[in-house]
C-alpha cells in the first residue's frame, strides 16, 4: 500500500487533498500537523497523524521516513509579518530539510505546492519603488522552488504546481481570501477595490486544485511546472458574477492605484506598531498585475479539467448561505 505524506493538511487546500486521498483504496495517508485537533474526527480516525511543525527536523524526519509520495503544501502565507525570517524559515529552510530527508529516505515522488505569483505576470503593474519589489512571500516561495528544481536535476522525481487564486467552501482565512471577499461583498462590507484597469486574475475552485495536485503526483513529469487554475476574470467581472448568482448587488468604489499605495504604506507602518495590515505596497502591485493563467501543460500532461467560475461560485455561495455567513 502506498504511503502518502501530506504537509499542510489542516490548511485550506490540504483539507481537500486529504479528503480525496482517504477515499482511495490503495492509499495510506500520513499527515504532519502542529495541531491534530484541527483535523475533523473522521479524518483523525482514518489517517496516521505525526504531531509536529514543518520547521522541526525531528518531526519532519518521522513523517518522511517510509513515505512513498510527499505532497508538500505547508507554507507561511500571510500577507505580511514584522519578522521576515518567518517566511524564510518555513518557505525556504524547511523545504531544504524536506528535500534532504526525501533523498535520505528515498521518497519516490514529491509534489511541491507553490503559487502562480512566482511566475512572470502576463502584464506587469506600472509601479515603482518598494511596491515593485517582490513581497517576502513571493521571494521565499520562489527560493523554495529553486531548491526543488535543483533536487529534480539530481535525478529525483519532483514536480512543482502553481495554484492561482483559490476559493471555495472552507475557513475564511488568508488562504481563502477570495471566499472571504465574496462573503464581505454579499454582506455589504466590501466597500472599495483597486481601479485595476480590469487586469485579469485566474480563479480556481479548491477541490479542482486538490485533484490537480494528485494528478501531478501520479502523472507529472519530473522537474515540470504545472499551473492549477480555473477561469480568468477581472475582479469587477468576478463581483458582477457573484451579484448575478446571489441576486444581490452592492456598490464598491474603485480606488485609484496611487491612493491604494498610500493606504497600503500606512497599513504597513501600522503593522510595525503592532497591528496586522491587510495590504502592503507589494500586494497592491500584485493586484494590479494581469495574472491570466496558461493551463496548457496541466491539461496535456495531467488531464486536468477544472470547472468554470460560475459553477464554482454557485457552490461557494450556496455553502456560505448554508453556513449563515451571508444573507439568503
Amino acid at each position: 500500500m502506498t504511503i502518502w505524506l501530506v504537509t499542510g493538511a489542516t490548511g485550506f487546500i490540504g483539507r481537500y487533498v486529504v479528503r480525496r486521498l482517504v477515499n482511495e483504496k490503495d492509499a495510506r495517508v500520513r499527515v504532519l500537523v502542529r495541531r491534530p485537533e484541527m483535523l475533523d474526527q473522521d479524518t483523525r480516525a482514518t489517517v496516521e497523524v505525526i504531531r509536529g511543525d514543518i520547521r522541526d527536523a525531528r518531526a519532519l524526519g518521522r513523517a518522511v521516513q517510509g513515505a512513498d509520495t510527499v505532497l508538500h503544501l505547508a507554507a507561511f502565507a500571510q500577507a505580511w509579518s514584522r519578522d521576515p525570517s518567518a517566511f524564510v524559515e518555513t518557505n525556504v529552510n524547511a523545504v531544504q530539510r524536506l528535500l534532504e530527508l526525501a533523498t535520505a529516505y528515498n521518497v519516490r515522488k514529491l509534489v511541491h505546492v507553490s503559487t502562480i505569483l512566482t511566475l512572470p505576470p502576463f502584464r506587469a503593474a506600472g509601479v515603482n519603488g518598494r511596491a515593485a519589489r517582490p513581497t517576502d512571500y513571493e521571494s521565499t516561495k520562489l527560493a523554495g522552488e529553486r531548491l526543488v528544481e535543483a533536487y529534480a536535476r539530481t535525478g529525483r522525481d519532483a514536480v512543482i504546481v502553481h495554484p492561482t487564486r483559490v476559493y471555495g467552501p472552507g475557513p475564511l482565512s488568508d488562504a481563502n481570501a477570495v471566499t472571504r471577499a465574496v462573503a464581505l461583498y454579499l454582506r455589504g462590507l466590501l466597500r472599495v477595490r483597486l481601479a485595476d484597469g480590469d487586469a485579469l486574475a485566474n480563479y480556481a475552485y479548491v477541490d479542482d486544485v486538490a485533484a490537480g495536485i494528485l494528478l501531478a503526483a501520479r502523472q507529472g513529469r519530473a522537474g515540470a511546472h504545472y499551473v492549477l487554475g480555473g477561469e480568468d476574470a477581472s475582479f469587477r467581472q468576478f463581483l458582477y458574477l457573484v451579484s448575478e448568482i446571489a441576486g444581490r448587488s452592492r456598490h464598491v468604489t474603485a480606488l485609484p492605484p496611487r491612493l491604494g499605495l498610500v493606504l497600503a504604506t500606512g497599513a504597513e507602518w501600522w503593522g510595525r506598531l503592532g497591528g496586522r495590515p491587510a495590504l502592503t505596497p507589494g500586494w497592491v502591485r500584485v493586484f494590479l498585475e494581469d495574472r491570466r493563467a496558461d493551463l496548457t501543460a496541466a491539461h496535456q500532461d495531467l488531464g486536468y479539467g477544472p470547472r468554470g467560475l460560475r459553477p464554482g461560485l454557485t457552490e461557494t455561495i450556496h455553502w456560505l448561505r448554508t453556513m449563515a455567513m451571508v444573507p439568503v
